[in-house]
């Protein structure tokens, strides 16, 4: 389709009065991220493109600056927008961008990579969702330059975005042009460095004197994303420019020519609207896309900052955790909450492994989401948790398609998984051994299919939501219960899962990996259990789903044989469990040597081509098992396991650090708990494993969040009581969090010795909670102050 080319009348700004004032204010500095100078290489732009991410859950956008110096990766990511087009498989993509803009004298552009730099820092504000930039520059003719500008995209309405762009001419008078537009001219990286891979095309661009309006649409599945942007030089209000429109390609771009002075401040404001035809019919995005850009300009700038600050204030207020005596640990905490908060779902529709950060693991879903990252909005927004589950649900027939492909009846969920749920797990990457090479966790790491109904279960009990249950959840459980009873062989009696990778990926094609053949053991346990609860409760209910699935209780019945007899086995001398069959018997290594940043090195004559014929393993998978069935194994049998499988993990991961950290609490190895508790909540900010330039790394930033609520702050539900064991690290003074549990607030502040409790509930009862070896009955809407000893 052609684009269009149309002239419209212009849209005033209004209510500009003092440009907001106090709204701006950086908050206090505990709350900020500072990344001072700047570094001429790729990789440091876009490590601070990362970790500077602004969002809602619907739109992020990488906190690129807004000339794009070379070297730069920004882009802004819409929840759920996935195309395939000339890519090997289906990949988030990246939209167009709002926040270009660039200031020229001359024909030469002030660019962090071309001019001088005097002065640069960026600040992310995480207690107010907005980042600030502030820029002196240099050019070749010496003239110097200030450039500063707040931006933010709203958290009250997803849909907008805003920022504000400041220039104060230092030494010189002249004349300056200011460009600023929509930007459509955007690929996605590829597989190669210089590889770029083209999702959009262009739809339609309609211009105005003060507001322009830019339409792509993906090339193979046909979304529409619409940007209606206004653009306005605002103070001082005496200037004169006249924005002219231009148009290069698939770039909308309003140039506006300025006499300047020396040492006056130059205002611009920009007001963005951003829209998709999955809320929109397509053919009433224009429409709609302009009366929202209206509506933003009539209400003002102002009144909707207000409202993003009010958000963020609730969103902090049930979200935040704070930890006294340990600032360090304190502000890399509020980091890990804040990219949680901006990647929360806001409607159905599930988070990625590297959020909306990049198209790093190319936007998709894998296990991390269930086991690593849902935890934090089950306990504080339950309604975005139910939106990750529900996208499961709704790709429910992608993994019915994923089992029937592989031979089995019933439904697997894709290893990754993006817009259908049918997997799209590439053939081939670039491992840590560096070389291209067959990637076989599409085929074989299927212990996803119950991490997704480990997290229906949880989700059920916490919110206790028999709705979603019945609408949703059973439907969900059976159809993965029915394939892993035919996945499973029968040898003499014993059922065994043959040729699969479990959580450590260094070891494929193995049989009966302890991790998946538990959670299957209990994944069709439960099956069980919620059929013959609803046949007594809500027979008309199973009666409907039975006859609509074909499910027969003979089938149910075996489901039970295959529970009771699966292969698993704890050693009783040694109390340790085997990771697969033959793990004892490959060759033996322990980790002895660390590098200067405190990585694992592997030991001689074990490199990354050779390790799978060794005991060495990438990540947590036995200590994964016991730290999901924390009341399923004994003390002796976590301290073993900690202790065997703790010294064989070359951590290779970004989720290990956070169940080594529970797992070390939970077998009484403390020190090490808080040590990689740190490895995990700085992972990123410290870039530890040089890789966040690719996106942040969702599952440590879950993680960090379960070591803090579940480890230290000892925090779990079990059936109808809280369960409490936490202990303090020795420079942490109070640890104080919140969490919502069915339809109660749980707030605790935790010392040494004691636990304050207050269990906010519309309703007066009494609570069980076991506090240690002690149990008290504590009730509801009165704070109760207990004693403990942790020794």
């Amino acid at each position: 389709m052609r684009a269009t080319v149309r002239k419209i009348k212009s849209i005033p700004h209004t209510g500009q009065g003092g440009l907001y004032g106090s709204l701006f204010e950086r908050s206090e500095q505990e709350w900020l991220l500072h990344t001072k100078g700047f570094r001429r290489n790729a990789k440091s732009i876009q490590l601070n493109e990362t970790l500077c991410t602004i969002g809602n859950g619907y739109l992020n956008v990488r906190g690129s600056l807004e000339e794009l110096p070379e070297g730069h990766a920004g882009g802004m990511y819409l929840s759920g927008i996935y195309d395939k087009s000339e890519a090997d498989v289906e990949e988030l993509v990246k939209c167009p961008m709002w926040t270009d803009v660039s200031v020229w004298s001359e024909g030469e552009k002030f660019c962090m990579s071309t001019c001088s730099m005097l002065f640069h820092e960026q600040v992310l504000d995480i207690k107010k969702g907005m980042l600030h930039r502030s820029t002196i520059l240099k050019n070749s003719t010496g003239q110097i330059l200030g450039i500063e500008s707040i931006r933010m995209v709203c958290m009250h309405n997803v849909h907008l975005g805003y920022m504000l762009f400041r220039i104060t001419p230092k030494n010189f008078s002249g004349s300056l042009r200011v460009f600023s537009g929509l930007n459509g001219d955007v690929c996605n990286r590829g597989f190669f460095p210089e590889e770029r891979l083209k999702h959009l095309q262009l739809e339609k661009i309609e211009r105005g004197r003060s507001f322009m309006y830019l339409e792509m649409k993906t090339r193979e599945k046909g979304i529409r994303i619409a940007e209606a942007a206004s653009w306005k030089l605002v103070s001082p209000p005496s200037s004169l420019a006249r924005p002219e429109p231009r148009i290069y390609g698939e770039k909308f771009t309003s140039e506006m020519t300025l006499d300047v002075r020396k040492g006056e401040t130059y205002v611009f404001e920009k007001l963005v609207v951003v829209h998709t035809s999955r809320e929109i019919p397509a053919d009433n995005m224009f429409r709609r896309s302009i009366c929202a850009l209206k509506s933003f300009i009539r209400t003002g700038a102002e009144k909707h900052i207000e409202q993003h600050i009010d958000s963020w204030q609730e969103k902090w207020k049930q979200a935040d955790i704070r930890i006294e005596g340990d600032p360090h640990a304190q502000h890399a905490l509020r980091f890990n909450i804040y990219h949680l908060l901006i990647n929360t779902p806001r409607s159905t529709g599930s988070i990625g492994a590297k959020f909306l950060s990049s198209e790093g693991y190319l936007g998709h879903v894998f296990w991390d989401t269930e086991i690593f990252i849902l935890p934090f909005y089950l306990y504080n927004f339950p309604e975005a948790a139910r939106n990750m589950l529900l996208y499961r649900y709704e790709t429910l027939s992608g993994a019915i398609l994923n089992a029937s492909r592989n031979g089995y009846p019933g439904a697997k969920f894709a290893w990754e998984s993006a817009s259908s749920g049918e997997d799209v797990t590439p053939r081939f990457a670039s491992k840590l051994e560096r070389t291209i090479r067959l990637i076989y966790t599409g085929m074989e790491e299927d212990h996803i299919v119950s991490d997704v109904i480990y997290a229906v279960e949880k989700y059920f009990r916490v919110t206790g939501d028999e709705q979603f249950l019945f609408d949703c959840g059973l439907e969900m459980v059976f159809q993965t219960a029915r394939f892993w009873a035919a996945r499973a062989v029968c040898r003499d009696g014993v059922y065994e899962i043959h040729r699969v990778i479990g959580p450590d990926e260094f070891h494929e094609h193995v049989n009966n990996n302890a991790y998946t053949n538990y959670l299957v053991k209990w994944h069709l346990h439960l099956a069980c259990l919620l059929f013959k609860y609803m046949a007594k409760r809500h027979g008309d209910r199973l009666d409907a789903l039975c006859s609509r699935i074909e499910l027969k209780e003979e089938e149910v019945a075996n489901w039970l044989a295959v529970s009771k007899n699966i292969k698993f086995a704890i050693e009783r001398q040694s109390a340790l469990i085997e990771q697969f069959d033959g793990y004892f018997a490959l060759r033996d290594y322990v980790i002895r040597g660390f590098d200067r940043k405190g990585h694992p090195l592997l030991p001689k004559g074990v490199t990354y081509r050779n390790i799978g014929s060794t005991t060495l393993i990438k990540q947590a998978d036995v200590l994964m098992l016991i730290h999901l069935f924390p009341h399923v194994f004994t003390d002796e049998e976590k301290r073993a396991n900690y202790e065997f499988y703790e010294q064989r993990t070359a951590h290779k991961s970004s989720l290990s650090n956070s169940t080594h950290a529970m797992m070390g609490l939970a077998s009484g190895k403390r020190a090490k708990a808080y040590h990689y508790f740190m490895k995990s909540a700085l992972f990123d900010l410290e870039n530890l494993h040089g890789n966040t330039a690719m996106g942040i790394h969702a599952a440590a930033i879950g993680g960090t969040w379960q070591t803090v609520v579940n480890g230290f702050g000892g925090f779990s539900i079990k059936s109808d009581r809280l369960v409490l064991k936490p202990w303090l690290p020795k420079k942490w003074e109070s640890l104080s969090f919140s969490v919502r549990w069915q339809d109660r607030i749980v707030h605790l502040l935790i010392g040494h010795d004691t636990v304050s409790l207050l269990i906010s509930a519309p309703y007066e009862i009494e609570i069980p909670v076991n506090l240690y070896r002690k149990t008290y009955k504590v009730p509801t809407n009165s704070r109760q102050k207990l004693s403990y000893c942790s020794s």
